[in-house]
């Protein structure tokens, strides 16, 4: 069963922008996107483990790290922009979510809250708002690295489908894991909507 960790990021900062530009910072970006509570947070939740999860990165990818003098000084900048975008955009650390061994339960009830509604094309529809409409820099990353993604246009979209839906309902009293997990993918529909952001997706 896979888990499935989500990320607002704004799509208006400097870091998305290098992100979509730099394979080095995109790299990294995949390469610690599963660890931790999120890429904003990693370096602070994760001191003791980052190097060991970091050792092997010159050996993966040495046609883009040449040496650890070269990865050290991505790293430092990749910090840097984690560090900026807090203070620019408050509180993004926070908008994540996780869905841990839930996700075939919370993708079958919605598909049938959805059908329930007639909402057109309801599988459909649900398969995008768990697994993303796009994949993240694909110029940049190669399918084995690749980081999902939820636009702008799903954001707004999914949130207006979420502000309809009341996940409590969805599951028996004996089901609070997944309720908790899907209420929590439900308020970071709704933040990153509000803050006009998208959702990178990754399995872990």
């Amino acid at each position: 069963m896979v888990d499935i960790l989500y990320s607002a990021i704004p799509p208006s900062s400097e870091l998305y922008s290098r992100l979509q530009s730099d394979k080095a910072f995109a790299t990294l970006l995949s390469w610690l996107f599963p660890y931790g509570n999120g890429i904003f947070c990693y370096f602070e939740d994760e001191p003791d483990e980052s190097d060991e999860v970091l050792e092997n990165v010159c050996e993966v990818y040495p046609e883009i790290f040449e040496s650890q003098v070269e990865l050290d000084r991505v790293i430092a900048e990749f910090r840097s922009q984690l560090t900026l975008t807090r203070q620019a955009f408050p509180g993004i650390e926070d908008r994540t979510a996780m869905l841990e061994k839930s996700v075939n339960e919370i993708e079958q009830r919605l598909v049938q809250e959805l059908t329930t509604r007639q909402v057109a094309n309801a599988e459909e529809m649900v398969q995008k708002l768990l697994f993303g409409d796009r994949t993240f820099a694909p110029d940049l990353l190669s399918e084995g690295d690749s980081l999902g993604l939820i636009s702008r246009e799903l954001v707004r979209e999914g949130a207006s489908i979420f502000r309809q839906i009341d996940p409590k309902t969805l599951f028996a009293k004996n089901e609070d894991w997944y309720f908790e997990q899907l209420e929590e993918l439900k308020d970071l529909y709704l933040a990153a909507d509000e803050h006009n952001e998208v959702i990178l997706i990754a399995s872990c």
